[in-house]
């Protein structure tokens, strides 16, 4: 190549001073390893999430989002940040980014960018207290800050005194002291709420839904739902109606989360909140679900501060249990009349957002400065054991009482749980503690639907069928009451301990034999099982 050549071959590669690819004759692992190692170097904002790459966008409300690359959009990249020259006979020319390159790339499997695990929007706890406070990437928790320009937070004290705790919990109370809470509970849960999304990256665990309840309709649980959102994020919450098919369920919930959603509001709650899928994301580290148009799944990290609102929700399922209550009642028949408010929320918040969001951080600080205190009377909570007490921890330390106080008056609201137990001693009432099979059991409550007797047994059993059973003329019965029966197995429904037992199958049919028993029974008949296999076979 004469010197004339291999100038113009430079200069074409290094156009505008960004790196070269040369494109003819070589292998296409080569031009694939050249143009990510260009993209590396520069500082390309691509990202590695759940097997894919993926870059950070905006959407026209400024929210930011996490997007998968397509073969577009690489090719975008890659043709803005370096050159592409091959040779012709004409000489050295500019080309576009090979399209065999660009699949190449985005099909290895195993790239050198950082990996992502979600968008922040505001500061947050890192696991060993450090706060994340300058925007971009975060190398330790893998999270990418993103804040709106106009963010602007006041200097956090290291060590808070009292004076400064008792200035954040008065701030704070000027954000929620408007709402007409209930009760203590419903006001320390609150706070709780408030704090979740800046702590929530610090908790080795799973973080349960807040339910915000109320009497009547207009008394602010929406309102609460987006001054939370409002904290977190800058702007309004994006409301997710709640849908009437697990399937529908699990996709809402997967195409949100993949998104990078930190804050997830399920809006004006009408019938029961029931979901399989729910439940098992509000216990899950990851999500995964097959990607719309494509024959893969995608899994996407779940790590959302999750709210629900409504009126005198009723709730089934596993749900009472991966719940946190706050309830709001005005004690008026019209509470969308009210006035006297000190502050338009939704004009004050945005304007005074840094310094709530200070003021949180205070009291989180202060809990780590002071050595992370345990509560004086720990609280159990299942699953969600390390947000009770890191959440709990900061809460009694800033002097703000009665944490998850309601929590039993929650339970207590266990529809499906009251109606099971209904149920089931509906059953021992009219089998006692003999072993029957589904068929059977399918037979006498349709039996006991057409009978006039009120204090007939059998009338019992089918009046105490549980609301999802209650249609016995759907479908194949027998089959929807096995299915209930079985995912039910040992779980005690009220204080008398009363569950279901699946016995052996029956020899012929191969159908398993049921009956209920209490805690003390059943003890005595496992023993005496244990009596009878023990004795010589000729007793």
């Amino acid at each position: 190549m004469d010197e004339e050549l291999a100038a113009a071959f430079a200069k074409m590669l290094q156009a505008d001073g960004l790196p070269g690819v040369l494109v003819s004759n070589r292998p296409w692992r080569e031009l694939s390893a050249d143009a990510i190692a260009h993209l590396v170097s520069t500082q390309t904002a691509i990202y590695v999430r759940h097997g894919q790459l993926v870059r950070i966008q905006r959407k026209e409300d400024d929210t930011p989002c996490i997007e998968a690359l397509t073969e577009t959009t690489l090719k975008g990249m890659l043709a803005r940040t370096m050159n592409f020259v091959k040779v012709t006979v004409k000489g050295p020319m500019h080309c576009p980014p090979p399209d065999a390159m660009v699949k190449d790339i985005l099909t290895l499997g195993n790239w050198p960018f950082p990996p992502l695990d979600s968008i922040i929007e505001f500061p947050v706890i890192r696991p060993d207290g450090t706060l994340i406070a300058t925007p971009g990437y975060d190398e330790r928790t893998r999270l990418y800050y993103a804040p709106v320009s106009r963010l602007h937070i006041p200097p956090i004290p290291e060590h808070p005194t009292d004076e400064d705790i008792v200035n954040a919990l008065l701030l704070i109370d000027e954000v929620i002291g408007q709402f007409p809470f209930e009760n203590q509970a419903s006001y320390a849960n609150t706070v709780a709420l408030l704090l979740t999304p800046l702590i929530r990256h610090a908790i080795d665990g799973h973080v349960p839904l807040a339910l915000i309840d109320a009497t009547r309709p207009g008394t602010g649980k929406s309102l609460l739902a987006e001054t939370v959102a409002l904290i977190a994020t800058g702007r309004k919450a994006s409301m997710m109606t709640a849908p009437y098919d697990d399937n529908e369920w699990r996709k809402r919930i997967a195409s949100t989360l993949a998104e990078g959603a930190t804050i997830i509001t399920i809006d004006n709650i009408k019938a029961r909140l029931q979901s399989a899928s729910l439940d098992s994301a509000l216990t899950s580290h990851t999500v995964k679900e097959r990607i719309l148009g494509e024959s893969r799944n995608g899994v996407y990290a779940q790590c959302a501060t999750w709210m629900a609102t409504g009126n005198n929700i009723q709730l089934g399922g596993d749900l009472p249990r991966r719940c946190y209550w706050i309830r709001m009642d005005a004690r008026t028949a019209k509470p969308w009349t009210r006035g006297g408010f000190k502050h338009d929320l939704e004009a004050w918040i945005p304007a005074h957002r840094g310094e709530i969001i200070a003021a949180l951080l205070t009291l989180v600080t202060a809990w780590y400065d002071a050595g992370k205190p345990s509560m004086s009377e720990p609280i159990k909570m299942g699953s969600f054991q390390a947000w009770v007490n890191t959440i709990g921890g900061i809460l009694e330390y800033g002097s703000v009482s009665d944490f998850l106080g309601n929590a039993q008056a929650l339970q207590e609201q266990d529809e499906d749980a009251l109606q099971w137990a209904a149920f089931l001693h509906a059953w021992l009432a009219h089998y006692h503690h003999n072993q029957i099979m589904v068929s059977v059991l399918a037979k006498d409550i349709k039996t006991g639907s057409t009978l006039d007797e009120v204090d007939s047994t059998l009338v019992g059993l089918y009046n105490a069928l549980p609301d999802d059973l209650t249609d016995i003329q759907k479908g194949d019965f027998r089959r929807r009451l096995g299915k209930a029966l079985s995912y039910r197995v040992g779980t005690q429904f009220d204080e008398s301990g009363l569950h279901l037992v699946k016995g052996e199958s029956d020899k012929r049919s191969g159908a398993a034999y049921w009956s209920v028993a209490l805690p003390e029974f059943e003890s005595v008949c496992w023993r005496e099982r244990v009596r009878r296999n023990a004795l010589p076979r000729d007793l």
